[in-house]
């Protein structure tokens, strides 16, 4: 099954967080195994980087941006304009890298895995956690 991954979830994943919940961390386990496809918004990247560059957590963004650039299972997506597109219509999500990770997840029709209760709490996709 193919799931596009918010910011949290995957650092929470590569990290091995307490916080990623057990039907995300099944999600990620499945990605690893072949059975799943884990698409990544290129702005969820991004977000990783800042987070490593102001220390906000402790990982190594080398390491994960390499097992995703070396694996078959986990995509990443580029922001260009079909997403681009899609974000023209979404006034629900006032945030910037919310809209382009939701758009992301409408443009791939797949569910999105995300903690976060405001894009839960929206009709326009399915959601995960």
């Amino acid at each position: 099954m193919n799931f596009v991954t918010d910011t949290h979830a995957l650092l929470w994943w590569f990290i091995d967080s307490p916080k990623i919940s057990p039907k995300t961390a099944e999600i990620f386990e499945k990605c690893e195994s072949g059975d799943n496809i884990i698409f990544i918004p290129s702005i969820v990247l991004a977000e990783a980087l800042s987070i490593f560059e102001k220390k906000r957590i402790s990982f190594d963004f080398k390491k994960l941006f390499n097992q995703i650039t070396d694996s078959r299972t986990f995509m990443i997506v580029p922001l260009d304009y079909p997403i681009l597109h899609i974000m023209l219509d979404l006034r629900d999500v006032p945030e910037l890298h919310d809209k382009i990770i939701v758009s992301t997840a409408k443009y791939l029709d797949a569910p999105l895995i995300t903690k976060d209760k405001t894009i839960q709490a929206l009709s326009l996709i399915r959601t995960v956690w």
